[in-house]
Order: structure tokens, then C-alpha cells, then sequence
């Protein structure tokens, strides 16, 4: 896989949790609902996608270095 899946699933993971955390504090779900645990596994989904689709480099540059 390339792009950087770890730091996806980490920053994905972290969105979902205060994304949930949020919607549980201003009284947008309550806390035995099930979207508390769903948000961060969508997080996690997402940001394994984002971390593979996302361009890391230049166009074209399939290495990531720079030209010197």
C-alpha cells in the first residue's frame, strides 16, 4: 500500500473519536447510542482511504525525493 496507512488510521481514528465525543456533548446523540462507536471505525475507514489516495509528492515524482 503505498502512501502512510499507520498515520492514516491514527489521524482517522482520532477524528472519529472527537467527532463523537462532540456530537455526545452538545446533545446530538446520546451516549448508548450506537454512532458513539461507529464514528471512530468510519475515521479509521477513512483515513485508510485517504492515506492511499492521497498524493504524498509531486505529480509524476514516484519516488518523493526532490530533483536536486
Amino acid at each position: 500500500m503505498r502512501g502512510r496507512p499507520i498515520l492514516g488510521v491514527i489521524s482517522g481514528f482520532l477524528f472519529g473519536l472527537f467527532a463523537a465525543s462532540t456530537a455526545f456533548s452538545f446533545g446530538a446523540i446520546p451516549l448508548a447510542s450506537p454512532l458513539v462507536w461507529v464514528l471512530p471505525l468510519l475515521g479509521i475507514a477513512l483515513g485508510l482511504v485517504m492515506a492511499a489516495w492521497a498524493p504524498f509528492g509531486r505529480a509524476g515524482d514516484e519516488d518523493g525525493s526532490s530533483p536536486s
